[in-house]
């Protein structure tokens, strides 16, 4: 008896920790309420604009010209053009419409799901109630990599308001044309050689590597 209370109390911690993850926002605005802090802005997004992207490499490739510059400023437009472009060409990719906003050291993207191209096994019971395209919103954090290189670290992903588990986001990305599936980082189309990058509401600051 004592083995099957463990065994429940056990079961219980782990439900109360998924939903407290699922939940998270909600509990989080909640505490906010009940504590009286001031409710965060709302994230504003983005969509590309002509000439982002051209404007963006320009600005980046400074980082590697010899006495260049310490670090360049990519806004979200920019940022919205990089991705919309990594897609491929409109009409044969999974994900349209792409909408890119930033946080306090965050990134969420937002855009139009080809739900057709997702295997039913991955929507699970949501899949009988959605229409060939729905909303999908992905969030996540910017890192620099020890080579120079940036990558997406997707921890959210939701499609409508509905968030999927952190271990079919691989695959959902996958079918996105983002990754090879092994996992939740996404190489951002960046030019190689960067330090360091920091995430605020204003902009992303991307610095040059420091010389070897």
């Amino acid at each position: 008896m004592g083995c099957l209370r463990r065994l429940g109390c056990l079961v219980i911690l782990l439900a109360a920790v998924v939903a407290g993850f699922v939940f998270r926002d909600r509990i989080a605005a909640l505490y906010r309420r009940v504590r009286g802090a001031p409710e965060p802005p709302p994230l504003v997004y983005v969509p590309p604009t002509p000439g982002a992207a051209a404007a963006a490499e320009t600005a980046l490739a400074g980082l590697a010209r010899r006495g260049g510059p310490a670090y360049v400023d990519v806004t979200a437009a920019q940022l919205a053009a990089f991705i919309d472009e990594q897609l491929g060409a409109p009409g044969r990719r999974v994900l349209d419409s792409v909408a890119v906003a930033l946080g306090d050291q965050r990134i969420e993207v937002r855009g139009s799901l080809d739900v057709s191209a997702v295997p039913r096994r991955l929507l699970g019971p949501l899949s009988e109630g959605l229409g060939r395209r729905e909303p999908v919103t992905a969030g996540g954090t910017l890192t620099a990599l020890p080579d120079g290189h940036v990558v997406w670290t997707i921890d959210q992903l939701k499609v409508r308001e509905f968030p999927f588990p952190g271990a079919v986001i691989p695959a959902i990305l996958k079918v996105m044309n983002l990754t090879d599936g092994k996992g939740a980082a996404v190489g951002v189309p960046l030019p190689p050689g960067i330090g360091d990058v920091r995430v605020s509401r204003q902009g992303i600051r991307v610095y040059r590597a420091a010389p070897r």
